[in-house]
C-alpha cells in the first residue's frame, strides 16, 4: 500500500504537520510514503490535479481546521458534498471513497499522542461530518486537521502530535497491528459527532462517512455512500435525526437489504 500524503504551501497547519513528519525517522515506510506539495488550497483539488506517476492506496490531506469558535482541536473526516452545496469546493452531491479503519485509527493515535502533551490539554478531538471539497479522488482520502485559529495552526507541538499520529496509524495499518471491529456509517447529529467520536475512542467500532442531521441527503447520495465505503452496516444517532430523515432512510436501507443499528445498541 502506498500513502500520499498532501498539503499546501497556503497552509499553515499543513506545513507545520509536514515539517514534524520531516523530524520524525520516515526509514520504516520510505516505500509506503510520498508527499504532494501543492499552491492550492486543498479543498480545491481534484484528481486531475494529483501526480498518478504511483499507484496510491490512500491519500491523507494535512491541513487545517477553521472554525468561528476558534476553540482549539484536532479533526478528522473524509471530504465530500452530501448535498447540492458545494460552495466549500468540490462537485455537487458526490464523495471521495473512505476507509473507516484509516479514519479511526488516526483519530485514537491522536488522542493517544494527545494525552502526553500536558500543554495541550485544551484541545478537543473529533471527527468531523462530511463536509468540503475535493469529491471526485479515486481512492479513500481522510483529512487531519488543526484547528481552529491560526494561533493554532503554528503550535509545533500540535503539528507534532499530527505527524506521530499519521505515520502510527500507516504502521498499525501496514502490518495489520489492529483490532477487528466492525465497521459503520454513521447517521445522526451534529456536525462534530460526538457520539461516533466517543464510540470509536472506547474500541465499538470504526466509523467512516458521518452524515449530519442537517445534510436530509438523497437517495443518489445514500446509493453513493454505500458503495464507497466498506461496511457492516449504518449506525443512527437515533435522536440525532428528525422523524422524517429516519424514517426515509431505513426504508432505503431496508428496501436494499442493508442492517442498521442505534448507537445505544454498542453502549
Amino acid at each position: 500500500m502506498k500513502y500520499l500524503l498532501i498539503y499546501s504551501t497556503k497552509d499553515l497547519a499543513g506545513m507545520n504537520i509536514k515539517n514534524n513528519l520531516n523530524k520524525l525517522n520516515l526509514q520504516e515506510l520510505e516505500k509506503d510514503i510520498y508527499f504532494f506539495e501543492t499552491d492550492k488550497n486543498l479543498t480545491e483539488l481534484s484528481q486531475k490535479d494529483i501526480p498518478n506517476n504511483h499507484d496510491y492506496s490512500y491519500y491523507i490531506f494535512l491541513s487545517r481546521h477553521r472554525s468561528e469558535s476558534k476553540r482549539p482541536t484536532f479533526t478528522v473526516h473524509t471530504s465530500g458534498n452530501l448535498t447540492k452545496d458545494n460552495s466549500h469546493g468540490g462537485n455537487i452531491e458526490e464523495v471521495c471513497p473512505c476507509d473507516a479503519v484509516l479514519n479511526s485509527i488516526l483519530l485514537k493515535n491522536i488522542y493517544k499522542h494527545k494525552l502526553n502533551e500536558k500543554e495541550l490539554n485544551n484541545f478537543e478531538i473529533s471527527f468531523e461530518a462530511v463536509h468540503h471539497g475535493p469529491t471526485d479522488l479515486n481512492v479513500p482520502s481522510v483529512f487531519v486537521e488543526i484547528g481552529s485559529s491560526e494561533k493554532e495552526w503554528a503550535i509545533e507541538k500540535a503539528g507534532e502530535i499530527m505527524a506521530k499520529s499519521v505515520m502510527d496509524s500507516i504502521i498499525s495499518i501496514k502490518s495489520r497491528n489492529y483490532e477487528n471491529l466492525d465497521k459503520v456509517i454513521g447517521f445522526g447529529g451534529g456536525h462534530y459527532a460526538p457520539r461516533f467520536t466517543k464510540l470509536v475512542l472506547l474500541n465499538k467500532c470504526y466509523v467512516g462517512y458521518i452524515v449530519p442531521k442537517y445534510a436530509k441527503i438523497s437517495e443518489n447520495m445514500l446509493k453513493q455512500i454505500c458503495t464507497k465505503q466498506k461496511f457492516d452496516y449504518i449506525l443512527f444517532d437515533w435522536k440525532g435525526l428528525n422523524s422524517e430523515d429516519r424514517k426515509r432512510y431505513i426504508e432505503f436501507f431496508e428496501k436494499n437489504n442493508i442492517p442498521w443499528k442505534k448507537v445505544k445498541d454498542l453502549c
